[in-house]
């Protein structure tokens, strides 16, 4: 698990995570108790995706005690009725101060900014059969003088609206998903939520998905992504960039800590998309990613490797991408320390006249930190982290990381894509160093508190290219859910 993971996770989790604990980011969701708590026993955890979150133990109105547990479950028709409401909401402040943003290059941030996030969803369950899911977002940024773009500035919408039919099909559950709908799978790296930006992100889209008795789980999806707008009510379906593909899963082993194999195969075609020495243009691309993840304790895991392949206008696409994080927790120590290093490698183009683009699309990619400007494509990262825990209510990270270019012949990319700078603007690989540190403190179970800082000290390539200033990053979150 990263120290990004770990902060974007715990924005969310309403339970004190640990140091070992597997961050819902990145690996999988927040786990609920095996069964349902006590009417005394605080909720179980908010998980990162709120459609995933099931309220159903509510039913018997004896473990309805507290205020919390009555916005969670709402009978409709009284007592013993199959249906029933659920409630939730979110509001985030965050203030920020970012410095030198894409290293100095355009138009830059002066005296900090303040953002908001609001979020109201609510589910109608007709039974154990069918559902409804409505959840309105609503995210505004002020004083942010670099620009206003709409993942951080979408004012209010209509952010998932979606119906969902549950059956029994041989000894698993079948479940068809159709609508507006967040969309996360394995660590995240390929299909994120964007919960680090102040507007998080979901796609208009069918699911299939099937859970098995024997351990296997998957199904299949298709649709598109949004294209969003900063006005209130004006994101719409972008019919430019379309998706399908399918997932499927099995734990291999019994237990929590059984390792856990991951397949996603995913076809994207968006008509415009930027590439360092190239002209913008249709990208279809195959996406096919194998992901391992478990511990073995102390140690934990996880390793996941992708190959893209298609076509760029009139190139061939041969692109690739793998990462791996190893971690040990030392669980009789003091804050129960966890020391862990992480690969990110993501392949460049190799030659911009060869026929071919090597250079990885990570779709909707997870940052590798809390508010960076650099993207996965055409980059290698080498990370060792520790989390350390003092009081079951404070978690506290820390990261150092080196960035080079995977290729000399490509250029240095954004998280959106963008093109930083280009390969014929400098000749060295190394592309700066950063570090990162955050804390989070658990108020109660639905307020936290949290503060991140990154530091990025320009290195040779980006001195090569003119601007070259060191970039930093400032921010603290205030957030409430129930």
């Amino acid at each position: 698990m990263s120290i990004a993971a770990a902060a974007a996770a715990a924005l969310l989790s309403h339970a004190p995570m640990t140091a070992d604990a597997e961050a819902p980011i990145q690996t999988a969701p927040a786990v609920v108790p095996a069964a349902p708590p006590a009417a005394s026993a605080p909720p179980p955890p908010f998980k990162l995706i709120n459609h995933d979150e099931s309220y159903a133990w509510l039913a018997d109105p004896a473990k309805r005690t507290s205020t919390w547990s009555k916005f969670k479950y709402v009978p409709v028709g009284g007592e013993g009725s199959p249906v029933w409401a659920s409630f939730g909401g979110e509001l985030r402040f965050r203030a920020e101060h970012r410095d030198n943003e894409r290293f100095g290059r355009g138009a830059q941030d002066t005296g900090g900014d303040f953002q908001t996030r609001a979020r109201l969803w609510g589910e109608l369950n007709l039974g154990s059969s069918l559902r409804a899911f409505v959840d309105v977002q609503d995210a505004r940024t002020s004083g942010l003088a670099s620009g206003e773009p709409v993942i951080e500035e979408n004012r209010t919408d209509l952010h998932q609206a979606f119906v969902e039919a549950k059956t029994g099909l041989g000894e698993g559950k079948l479940r068809v998903r159709a609508g507006r709908q967040e969309f996360g799978q394995g660590s995240f790296r390929l299909f994120d939520m964007r919960e680090g930006a102040n507007a998080r992100v979901a796609l208009d889209m069918v699911r299939v998905m099937y859970d098995s008795p024997t351990g296997w789980s998957g199904g299949a999806f298709a649709g598109y992504a949004l294209r969003e707008g900063k006005a209130s009510w004006d994101d719409a379906t972008n019919f430019d960039y379309r998706l399908y593909g399918a997932t499927a899963a099995k734990t291999l082993g019994q237990g929590a800590t059984a390792p856990k194999l991951e397949l996603l195969y995913a076809n994207t075609d968006r008509l415009v998309t930027p590439f360092d020495g190239q002209v913008a243009g249709r990208d279809d691309r195959d996406t096919l990613s194998v992901r391992l993840s478990g511990k073995v304790a102390p140690w934990d895991y996880e390793v996941e490797a992708v190959k893209q392949w298609g076509s760029f206008r009139d190139l061939d696409i041969d692109a690739w991408f793998f990462s791996a994080v190893g971690g040990r927790t030392f669980s009789g120590v003091k804050w129960s320390p966890r020391l862990a290093v992480r690969l990110d490698v993501g392949s460049g183009d190799k030659d911009p006249n060869d026929g071919k683009l090597n250079s990885f699309n990570p779709l909707f990619p997870q940052p590798a930190a809390l508010r960076t400007d650099l993207g996965f494509a055409n980059m290698v990262l080498l990370q060792p982290e520790v989390t350390v825990r003092p009081t079951p209510k404070l978690t506290l990270g820390a990261n150092t990381a080196g960035l080079w270019r995977q290729s000399k012949d490509d250029g240095l990319y954004a998280l959106s894509g963008m093109v930083l700078r280009g390969a014929n603007e400098g000749q060295s690989s190394y592309v700066g160093w950063r570090t990162g540190v955050f804390a989070r403190y658990a108020l109660t179970p639905y307020v936290s508190l949290m503060g991140v800082a990154n530091y990025t000290r320009a290195g040779d390539f980006l001195k090569e290219t003119g601007a070259a200033e060191d970039q930093s990053y400032l921010g603290t979150f205030l957030t409430f859910r129930f």
